[in-house]
């Protein structure tokens, strides 16, 4: 009578056991799941480092740059900086620039390092790409126009026999010219005119105005006013030009010799 109840009692003990032993064994099983999850979510989040990304002016200081056209991957920026004006680091593709009104300026890099530039009235050079911040740190208003190229190095296949430099060079005269860009004056007196020439893609822009007509290839006349601070991206063309206006015609022209992309 006795072995029946302790029977029950060993058979009782030994089932508590094994239950307690399946449920620890589910926790390790359970712990080893959310330690593979934790372990596998981490490992997803992580991200390699993005290159620096453009960060066009127009957007990053609207205020400052404004785009007065925008074509043939050519951009014509102008860049208005009063007395303690100050931009965000901004990026400019390779571009030409042209002073309209000088001043005392500060160029910060993305390095942190800063350069003091004083930049005169009709200062006109050819930049390089680059990143920077820009603070008008005197006491004039900064006014530049930036001719931004959006396009590859490489040289388009203009015709240099019929180049303007060479065919009028006592009207136009190159002033920069590097990285397939080329800054020129074109200087007409009343009376003035060029013979036949050509022009890759260019950006005009208007220092001293005056009444002109140009003369295409197929013999067409056109007759240009041309307003002082005009500006205008011009595609490729072969024409003549003759002033027929009473006041000396100044144009800066900045021509691509990039092929499009």
């Amino acid at each position: 009578m006795r072995s029946k109840p302790t029977s029950q009692f060993m058979l009782a003990i030994f089932i508590s056991l094994l239950v307690i032993a399946c449920g620890q064994n589910e926790k390790k099983t359970d712990d080893s799941k959310t330690a593979d999850s934790s372990n596998t979510t981490k490992t997803d989040t992580v991200k390699a480092a993005a290159p620096d990304a453009q960060i066009d002016a127009v957007i990053a200081a609207p205020n400052l740059y404004k785009t007065l056209q925008d074509t043939l991957g050519i951009r014509i920026v102008e860049a208005d900086y009063k007395p303690g004006d100050s931009s965000a680091i901004h990026s400019h593709p390779d571009y030409a620039l042209y002073v309209i009104q000088g001043g005392k300026t500060e160029f910060t890099a993305k390095d942190g390092s800063k350069m003091v530039a004083e930049m005169q009235s009709a200062e006109e050079n050819i930049r390089p790409a680059e990143f920077h911040s820009v603070k008008n740190i005197g006491k004039t208003e900064v006014k530049v126009l930036l001719v931004e190229v959006n396009r590859p190095m490489g040289t388009t296949s203009f015709d240099a026999s019929m180049d303007a430099s060479k065919v009028a060079p006592d009207l136009y005269k190159v002033m920069k010219d590097t990285m397939g860009i080329r800054i020129l004056h074109a200087t007409y007196k009343p009376g003035q005119s060029s013979a036949m020439h050509s022009h890759p893609d260019l950006v005009l822009y208007v220092i001293s105005g005056g009444t002109t007509e140009f003369t295409g290839k197929d013999g067409k006349k056109v007759k240009r006013v041309l307003k002082t601070g005009m500006s205008m991206v011009v595609p490729a063309e072969t024409h003549s030009v003759k002033n027929i206006g009473k006041t000396t015609a100044k144009v800066l022209l900045v021509e691509v010799n990039r092929p499009m992309k």
